[in-house]
């Protein structure tokens, strides 16, 4: 490869958030997620409360290990010099799984909600679905080809026009919103432990992804800073997104109607249509899904892998030509081509739940692998440069990797014995291929050592930094306030 060609750092703060909440709004809050509501109805927030809760600490362990080393890779970069190269391997396997995986649902789950624009209109188009997720793919294989300057564009794009869509339709139904619909006794609706973890497990699948960003840490710019700011921000954003949407969804549709929600493909169309608001209604939510918030997943559902393998390419652990860069738009480019193609694999099994298992079960290995990785860091690299530290670090460790695991574990020993197949083909491959290729962990010091060097002139001066303080205020204004009307809508309606 030119050693001239690098990653182009043009992101900032808000491609960083639009990227994180992008990757996690979609499919998980769109389809599963609203499948729960039919399980708990409106106590369902109390899942998606326990959900925040167990993703802040990770989301600061995260923020550190991104601002200490901010290259591309995430947690692949961060276990293969905390533990070592066939452990980071096993976490890159699973976590390219995971994303390539998220991306085929979100393709199929945006087939089944642009299929009710139509019906919404009182039209008939059958369309498979498989065509018009093959085709999104392509699509967004082209705009990532392209730059993630380019990329980044409309991403943001994509998560504003979400947003805004989602306030003008919230803004529109809220006078329908039964209150009678929140009932105190779902709180205390239990199915037992193993159901009930399976549950939160569904739930907190709408916040997987929380840590994206730093799987760009080499395109952003000012990491130091952006990183975990962007990561302070996210989870709750993410809250306020899902315990919105799950408000209008148990506040609009018949208490006796919620149950059918739980086998519902499309959940929120379904719904309106069962609550009797088809028309205008449908149309607005359906577009706001379709091309705000499943758009804004797929894009870094792309993006994001693609950095994993070109890390691993330049790392010899994958074949060189994955590390190669386009010397025109400084993007890895045949990494971006071959996540494309193995998303249409995926794509053609037509099955959102089948892939979403296997998502989540990978998620998991790669967040525990994460987690050890912060641990080894401090007790190794104590003197290791870190921007921010975070807090309570042990506790975070021990109680994140336990009720990850127990999560990983109400999936059932079906996709859990999936999950190990995917460790032992990754193992495997090492063994005989990268082993022998694979850079030592002296070079790994001495690559990030050169990287760390240039990240001491990405450092804003006196004007930038005011201006990245005053637009860091702005959000934590705003994220605070809806955060606060999220929880006081629930609040509020209960005791109505």
């Amino acid at each position: 490869m030119d050693t001239k060609v690098t990653l182009n750092r043009e992101l900032g703060m808000k491609e960083g958030i639009s990227i994180t909440t992008g990757t996690v709004v979609g499919v998980g809050l769109f389809t599963t997620g609203a499948q729960c509501v039919g399980i708990m109805g409106s106590g369902i927030i109390l899942l998606t409360f326990i959900s925040l809760l167990i993703c802040i600490l990770p989301a600061f362990m995260y923020a550190e290990m991104g601002a200490a080393l901010p290259y591309a890779g995430g947690t692949y970069n961060y276990a293969k010099r905390a533990i070592n190269v066939p452990v980071a391997n096993i976490a890159a396997w699973h976590y390219l799984l995971a994303l390539i995986a998220m991306c085929s649902t979100e393709s199929l789950a945006f087939s089944n909600y642009f299929s009710w624009i139509f019906k919404g209109a009182g039209l008939n188009v059958a369309i498979d679905n498989r065509i018009i997720a093959a085709a999104l793919m392509l699509f967004f294989v082209f705009i990532n080809y392209k730059g993630v300057k380019v990329s980044g564009k409309w991403q943001n794009a994509f998560v504003y026009f979400f947003w805004s869509v989602s306030a003008v339709w919230m803004l529109y139904m809220i006078q329908h919103v039964d209150f009678g619909n929140f009932v105190p006794e779902q709180m205390a609706t239990f199915p037992g432990f193993k159901a009930w973890m399976e549950i939160l497990t569904w739930i907190w699948w709408c916040y997987a992804g929380f840590e994206t960003c730093v799987g760009m840490g080499g395109e952003i710019k000012y990491p130091q800073i952006q990183i975990p700011r962007a990561l302070f921000l996210s989870p709750f954003i993410i809250f306020a997104i899902n315990a919105l949407f799950q408000w209008f969804l148990a506040g609009l549709v018949p208490l006796a109607a919620q149950s059918s929600l739980a086998a519902a493909v499309a959940p929120y169309a379904e719904g309106l249509e069962k609550a009797g608001y088809m028309g205008f209604p449908i149309i607005l939510l359906c577009c706001g899904i379709a091309f705000g918030g499943d758009f804004s997943t797929l894009n870094p559902g792309v993006e994001v892998p693609s950095r994993y393998l070109y890390q691993m390419g330049l790392d010899g652990c994958l074949p060189g030509v994955f590390g190669k860069l386009h010397p025109k738009y400084r993007t890895p480019h045949v990494a971006i081509i071959f996540v494309g193609i193995v998303a249409f694999l995926l794509i053609l099994t037509n099955s959102i739940n089948f892939v979403a298992q296997i998502n989540i079960c990978s998620l998991f290995w790669s967040y525990i692998i994460g987690f050890i990785s912060f641990a080894e860091l401090r007790r190794k690299e104590p003197d290791l440069p870190r921007p921010y530290r975070a807090p309570w670090a042990t506790f975070s460790v021990v109680s994140s990797v336990i009720i990850y695991a127990l999560m990983g574990w109400s999936c059932g020993w079906e996709h859990v014995g999936i999950s190990f197949v995917v460790t032992g083909c990754a193992l495997l491959f090492y063994l005989v291929y990268g082993r022998k290729r694979a850079v030592s962990q002296e070079e790994i010091k001495a690559i990030q050592a050169a990287e760390a060097a240039t990240l001491e002139e990405d450092i804003p001066d006196d004007a930038t930094k005011a201006r990245m303080d005053a637009e860091y205020r702005k959000w934590k204004i705003a994220v605070g306030a809806i955060t606060i009307v999220a929880i006081l809508l629930y609040v509020i309606s209960f005791i109505l």
